[in-house]
Parts: structure tokens; C-alpha cells; sequence
């Protein structure tokens, strides 16, 4: 029993300090283009199951995803938006069929049918996707101006792209250093396991003598603040572009 509880807990450590499936971000970026979809298998349900629990004791992998997600479809949004305005569709008719569905810029939307400033409503969706304050800024001047608003939408798609493989390079970079702290993290249960293996009681040791319970409290504190301090370090790198 103490073998298989050892061999259990070292399994677990090494579960958790992989890293995530290569063809996650993959799927993400295509899912764009089948969100659609309603119909989910049971193995596609349990590898969905799968990734959210590893995500839960991760370094934010899972928010990174859907971040990574919504930034996919404002580019492919804007991508679109520029090809119906050089097929010469009128700007608001190809702003509305251009945002997908659900719609990346809802408020923009909602303010074309009102008749409300366009403009202002697309301020109010770059709330959550900062890309669309220069579709703002870009719609302004061409509404102000009368210039044409394709060759900078075309502009504004290729620069958000190009920002975004920018992205995808930095997070091949963070990747080493996100291992680390995921492999740190869970080197104590591998400790445990070997101890049990070696016919030691750690367990209970930590977890009934008030020096063990000191030792585990401090382990675990120290362990949770060098993850988070780690998470916040890369955060903070990927807040530089």
C-alpha cells in the first residue's frame, strides 16, 4: 500500500510539471473557426476536464489561452473587416457582418442599430480588446476626414498579426522558465513519495508534530509565493508589448 501510495504521488508530480499539450494552442486558434460546434465527445470532455484542472494549479495557462483566444478573433475580425471594405462594402454594413459570433465589438453592434456613434462604441469594446482603440481612432478620422478607412484597417489587421506572432515567440521563450517554477512547485511531493518508498512516515510526521506542521505551513507559503512570484515576473514581460 505504501508503495503504490508513493508511486502514486511521484505520477502526480510528474503530471503536473509537463508541460501543456503542444496542440493547445493550435486548437484554441482553430476553435475560431468552429465555435459553433455543439456536439462534444466524451474524450474530448475528458481532456477538456483534463487541461482545467492542470490549469487550476498552473501558472495562469488557462487565462493565457483565452486571452490568446479573444486576440484571435480581433485580428480574424479585423482581417475580414478589411477584405469587405476593398470589395467596397459600406463601412458599417461590413463592420457589423465582419465581428463574428458571437461579435468581438457587441457594443459597436448594438450602436449601429441604435444609430449611435460608432466610433464611441468601439472605445467601449476596447475595454476588452485593446486592438480595437486604433479601429476607433481609424474610424474617427475617416468619419471626420472622408478618407478611405480600408488601407488602414489593412494596415491595422497586419500590424495586430504581426504583434501576435510577437506574442506567440514570447510565450515559446517563457515556456523554460514556466517549467521550472511548475517543476519547483512539485518537487515536495516527490519527496514525499521517495520518503514513503524508503519506509519513512512524512505524512504523518508534517501533519501531527507541531515542528512538521510549522516545516508544512512554511513549505507550502514559500512554494505558492515563488509560483505566483514567477507568474507575475512573465505577466509582466508579456505586458511590455
Amino acid at each position: 500500500m505504501i508503495t503504490v501510495v508513493a508511486a502514486l504521488l511521484v505520477a502526480t508530480s510528474v503530471w503536473l510539471a509537463m508541460p501543456a499539450w503542444p496542440a493547445e494552442r493550435a486548437r484554441v486558434i482553430a476553435a475560431t473557426h468552429d465555435s459553433g460546434s455543439a456536439s462534444v465527445d466524451r474524450g474530448e470532455r475528458f481532456r477538456r476536464l483534463w487541461t482545467k484542472a492542470r490549469d487550476r494549479i498552473g501558472l495562469g495557462s488557462a487565462s493565457r489561452r483565452r486571452r490568446a483566444h479573444e486576440r484571435m478573433r480581433v485580428i480574424q475580425a479585423l482581417g475580414a473587416l478589411a477584405a469587405e471594405l476593398q470589395a467596397g462594402q459600406p463601412p458599417v454594413a461590413a463592420l457589423t457582418s465582419a465581428g463574428g459570433q458571437p461579435s468581438v465589438w457587441p457594443a459597436t453592434v448594438a450602436a449601429v442599430r441604435l444609430g449611435e456613434d460608432v466610433s464611441v462604441a468601439l472605445v467601449v469594446d476596447a475595454a476588452h480588446h485593446p486592438a480595437l482603440h486604433h479601429l476607433a481612432a481609424c474610424w474617427q478620422v475617416a468619419a471626420d476626414s472622408g478618407s478611405g478607412l480600408a488601407p488602414a484597417v489593412t494596415q491595422l489587421a497586419a500590424s495586430a498579426r504581426s504583434a501576435e506572432d510577437v506574442r506567440v515567440h514570447l510565450e515559446a521563450e517563457l515556456a523554460g522558465p514556466r517549467a521550472t517554477a511548475r517543476m519547483l512547485a512539485v518537487l515536495p511531493f516527490v519527496g514525499l513519495g521517495f520518503g514513503i518508498m524508503l519506509g519513512a512516515d512524512p505524512v504523518t510526521w508534517l501533519l501531527t508534530s507541531p515542528f512538521g506542521m510549522g516545516c508544512l505551513a512554511a513549505g507550502l507559503s514559500l512554494t505558492g509565493l515563488g509560483t505566483w512570484w514567477t507568474g507575475r515576473i512573465a505577466a509582466g514581460v508579456e505586458r511590455m508589448l
